[in-house]
């Protein structure tokens, strides 16, 4: 599911990062109950050599790992997109109702008409149509040429 289409679906005219905002902060470690410490995390902005871009993202949040201890037990989650930050007057959607949107969407999406064609498309359509004329009328000329040779009997 794209959390981010599926909120705009809800929400049409939602302002992204003024309304809301979708963050992923990838594998994170967290610190399994009982055991203290802390964890620093920082924002990175995306480089050229990202091996994965995402629309309308440009920064990453990334984990400190120098920082970590020895010894302490960690658990690396990654929970995937959520909703950051909600600014709506509507109450923020469960994710029933985003899964729904999702489903919603993605019909929305396939019944949309498709694109007309393109002055080159349509330039190599006539070219195809064209070219299948004339074998048709040189096949009608032969047979023409049949029927007044008399061999067509």
């Amino acid at each position: 599911m794209n959390l981010h289409s599926s909120i705009m679906h809800l929400f049409a005219t939602a302002v992204p990062d003024r309304d809301f905002r979708v963050q992923d902060d990838g594998p994170t470690p967290i610190l399994r109950l009982g055991v203290d410490g802390r964890t620093r995390h920082q924002i990175v902005p995306i480089s050229s050599n990202e091996t994965e871009e995402i629309e309308g993202v440009h920064y990453r949040y990334v984990v400190d790992f120098s920082r970590l201890k020895l010894g302490v037990d960690y658990d690396i989650v990654e929970r995937g997109p959520y909703i950051a930050e909600w600014n709506l007057d509507a109450p923020q959607p469960t994710e029933d109702e985003l899964v729904a949107a999702w489903v919603a969407y993605l019909e929305a999406e396939g019944n949309k008409p498709s694109a007309p064609p393109t002055d080159a498309e349509r330039i190599a359509q006539l070219q195809s149509q064209n070219e299948e004329l004339k074998n048709r009328l040189g096949d009608v000329e032969l047979i023409m040429a049949e029927i007044l040779t008399g061999g067509g009997e």
